[in-house]
């Protein structure tokens, strides 16, 4: 039995992350296996996990349960910093954590992830040695694969009859005010630096500049949208959106639901990305947690989750089990010659990330000031 509850609304300033996260401390350690976590009585018969919405399919949730009689909650977020508030402001609340590579460094700082007892997660060896060990987390102290990715382009294709090969495609005019880009930082201003050839972990003040000048020109010439995963994949489905920045997977499960959403990933190349399994710090059910990560690291359940998502995934075992359709399309499984342009994230040091801080301070003061404008122009015409 799974539950899925959605709360994207959580707003949370960010002063209390410091006070908070100090008092979050490392507990417990895992059964080591799934008999151990169902025979022994201590454990609660809930599991809560924190992650992206439609990233699991319902039938993996299922079988878990079936076999350890342990439901799951599944709870989604929508961005990085919805995570990271809520792991602060609801200790105790979440026993797994799905998140991105870089918020990995990010809650590891912060104290809120703890350290994974590798014996209980046997099936860890089913992961490709080429996504393990990470520069986010080296040894795996905190964190093990699930699905990766990149960021693409996807777009309506009965609105927009080619739009090229390139990034580029979103400065089109011709797409004014049906344009969409992610409102995360470090995505949108990667877009911005990869659309002008230019390397996603620049640490150049000048080539930051070109990025948030680039986002300051689709703003000022397409009137570009700036939203969320979930915001995109609304807004191509219902054509508000013509073109968009896009996770593969999510292009690939809105062109499955409307035949009129196509994807690319362009010319240039594209950010890489890579989602991972962790325990909070504050976990108050941390076998049962340890139990469901290995469970989703077994190759036939690493399948059934990369089929339903359309990501690709990490684990090497599961292959076999993959659909020969995800397998072969190039925009989810991209050729080592589209790989190769592409990049993973890294973690920013303080010097990139004042930079990072600065040029997105002057993106966020120009949608200010248009909000202000068009608020403005609102009111002025009598329009509530």
């Amino acid at each position: 039995m799974v539950n899925i509850i959605k709360n994207n609304d959580m707003k949370v300033k960010n002063w209390i992350y410091g006070i908070l996260a100090t008092a979050l401390g490392v507990v417990g350690c895992a059964q080591k296996d799934l008999t151990q976590v169902t025979e022994n009585k201590a454990v609660g018969k809930t599991v809560r996990l924190i992650s992206w919405s439609e990233y699991f399919d319902p039938e993996v949730f299922e079988g878990f349960t079936a076999e350890t009689g342990i439901k799951v909650d599944y709870i989604t977020f929508e961005d990085p910093d919805e995570l990271e508030a809520r792991l602060v402001s609801e200790p105790g609340a979440f026993d797994v954590v799905v998140t991105d590579d870089l918020s990995i460094n990010r809650l590891a700082e912060l104290h809120l992830l703890q350290p994974l007892d590798k014996k209980s997660l046997t099936n860890a060896k089913n992961v490709s040695d080429e996504y393990m060990g990470k520069a986010f987390d080296p040894d795996n102290k905190v964190s093990l694969p699930y699905l990766w990715g990149t960021t693409l382009i996807a777009f309506r294709a009965d609105k927009i009859e080619d739009p090229g090969d390139s990034w580029k495609a979103l400065w089109n005019e011709k797409y004014s005010g049906k344009a969409m880009i992610f409102g995360d930082r470090t995505e949108s201003l990667g877009i911005g630096l990869i659309a002008r050839k230019l390397p996603i972990n620049s640490s150049d003040p000048e080539q930051l500049d070109v990025a948030a000048d680039a986002l300051l020109e689709a703003i000022d010439k397409v009137g570009m949208k700036f939203g969320s995963d979930a915001t995109v994949r609304d807004g191509l489905k219902s054509g508000e959106i013509w073109i968009a920045s896009c996770y593969s997977g999510d292009a690939a499960m809105v062109a499955e639901d409307n035949e009129n959403v196509s994807f690319f990933i362009p010319k240039e190349g594209a950010p890489l990305w890579m989602d991972n399994f962790s325990v909070p710090s504050d976990a108050r059910n941390v076998s049962a947690a340890h139990a469901l990560i290995d469970y989703m690291l077994r190759p036939e359940q690493a399948a059934m989750n990369a089929n339903f998502t359309w990501y690709g995934s990490t684990n090497r075992a599961a292959e076999q089990y993959i659909s020969e359709e995800l397998l072969a399309d190039e925009s989810i499984n991209p050729s080592v010659e589209v790989r190769a342009k592409c990049q993973f994230y890294y973690k920013p040091d303080t010097h990139r990330e004042i930079l990072l801080n600065v040029a997105w301070g002057r993106v966020q003061e120009a949608l200010r000031l248009r909000n202000k404008q068009s608020k403005s122009v609102a009111e002025t015409v009598g329009i509530e």
